[in-house]
């Protein structure tokens, strides 16, 4: 019997919480602070894209015409300021 339970492996499969597109700080004061900076976003919008770089990127290039990436590389950067 205790040869039988030694003999099975398990495997361990890691699946992160997070992927690159989720923003990791506080989301609450991020969104506070973006909302300030860019005005015409509306509090709906920002809810709606939620804590998501890739879909708040997307919704600053509809309404500023930055580009998506451009805006990707800032928020990451900017969060990387904001508390956990």
């Amino acid at each position: 019997m205790q040869q039988a339970l030694q003999s099975r492996t398990f495997e361990y499969h890691y699946q992160p919480v997070y992927s690159d597109d989720h923003i990791v700080c506080d989301w609450t004061a991020l969104r506070e602070q973006l909302l300030h900076q860019w005005e015409r976003l509306s509090p709906v919008e920002m809810d709606h894209a939620g804590p998501h770089r890739r879909k708040i990127a997307q919704l600053v290039e509809r309404k500023y015409g930055i580009a998506a990436p451009c805006i990707e590389n800032y928020l990451h950067n900017f969060e990387r300021t904001m508390p956990l």
